[in-house]
């Protein structure tokens, strides 16, 4: 039987190799969601420790010692244990206290192939004392 558009009668569908291309991009982003989702969680679990660390932060009354206990014991109690206080730098800038806490992780994906998520936005300045 001949066609309008005279073409003969034709399967259409997905080959074996269509299948497999897309089987193997699937995995590949199956494989890096699994890879760096932990490692970005940990990232938002250690922006809120510092965060509340900071707010219940009183000037007046601790000192720089103080503030990083109370992020060594906050990190402890929520489970993290790549991050460290040796990543975190304290220094004082005229009445406030400045907390530097920017790191980056490395994390293999497959093989040889390493993935690297820098995160740089954990700069956090305290309140001025009497405020």
């Amino acid at each position: 039987m001949i066609y309008p558009t005279g073409l003969k009668n034709s399967q259409q569908g997905f080959t074996f190799w269509g299948v497999a291309l897309n089987l193997l991009v699937l995995g590949a982003v199956l494989i890096l969601v699994l890879r760096i989702t932990p490692t970005y969680m940990e990232y938002l679990t250690v922006k809120d420790v510092l965060n509340r660390a900071v707010q219940e932060f009183d000037p007046e009354l601790e000192t720089r010692s103080d503030l990083k206990l109370r992020i060594g014991k906050l990190l402890r109690t929520s489970q993290i244990y790549d991050f460290t206080l040796d990543d975190v730098d304290i220094i004082r800038e005229r009445d406030i206290l400045v907390i530097n806490a920017n790191y980056e992780r490395r994390f293999p994906i497959i093989w040889i192939i390493d993935g690297v998520m820098k995160f740089e936005d954990l700069v956090i300045e305290t309140p001025p004392a009497g405020s």
